[in-house]
């Protein structure tokens, strides 16, 4: 979910923010705050202020910086082959639906909507804007 969130996020208003999701750009101080050294997944507002801590305002709430989810390559390699089946329609498999392996019809069956939805909500904004300034906002 943080991955699908992060694809569709404007990281230049986040960045504007100081909410920067790029592991690559962040400083020592925010990757000790947001304890992103920290095996856990599961930090609370108990653990820190911050947490838990969403990408974009309304957003899922994650119990760690959503940056980590970049970290793991198998989650990410799932993901966009999640994509290319969004927006292909091909399956991972050869076959129709019925010939794919459960996993695979489990993950489609909440990415899809999530995805198709995320790609409206994208879209919404570029032509009507976000509602925090007057006009559509940048693309990426």
């Amino acid at each position: 979910m943080a991955l699908a969130e992060l694809s569709f996020a404007d990281h230049a208003k986040l960045k504007s923010q100081g909410r920067s999701f790029d592991c690559a750009t962040c400083p020592a101080r925010v990757q000790t705050l947001r304890r992103c050294r920290d095996t856990r997944e599961d930090f609370t507002s108990d653990d820190n202020a911050l947490f838990p801590m969403y990408i974009e305002k309304g957003g899922t709430l994650f119990g760690f910086c959503p940056g980590k989810a970049t970290w793991d390559q198998e989650a990410v390699s799932l993901y966009r082959l999640l994509i290319v089946c969004a927006e292909t329609g091909t399956m991972l498999d050869k076959g129709s639906l019925s010939d794919q392996a459960d996993y695979w019809i489990e993950l489609l069956a909440w990415f899809l909507p999530f995805y198709d939805n995320q790609k409206f909500v994208s879209r919404a904004k570029m032509i009507l804007g976000d509602g925090s300034s007057t006009g559509p906002t940048r693309t990426k």
